[in-house]
């Protein structure tokens, strides 16, 4: 798969999480782990395995007090159509959605 392809999933992902009114990531270090997917230097799981310990690492920073300001990980929620419940936004799963709804339409 092209970074092309893979810049315009992200892009693509990132921008109908903000539409929705979710917050996005702000920490270079998950934007620079994009970059890699994009670039096929790192998988998506690899993102994903990364951004967790992220927060994990935020969280004990803020229970431990060593870092009480650390930011916030963002809440990414979306509400299902017609419902009042919602459901995590789910970047990876999006990017793939993306990626599958490209590949059909450019073998079609």
């Amino acid at each position: 798969m092209s970074a092309e392809v893979r810049r315009r999933a992200a892009e693509n992902a990132l921008q109908r999480a903000q539409q929705a009114g979710h917050v996005i990531e702000q920490d270079h270090r998950f934007h620079a782990w994009i970059e890699e997917w994009i670039s096929g230097h790192m998988t998506m799981p690899e993102v994903a395995m990364r951004y967790r310990a992220l927060v994990s690492e935020r969280s004990a920073a803020r229970r431990a007090g060593i870092f009480p300001h650390a930011p916030e990980t963002p809440q990414l929620t979306q509400k299902t159509s017609g419902m009042e419940t919602e459901q995590p936004f789910d970047l990876e799963t999006e990017i793939n959605r993306l990626m599958a709804e490209d590949y059909r339409n450019s073998t079609a």
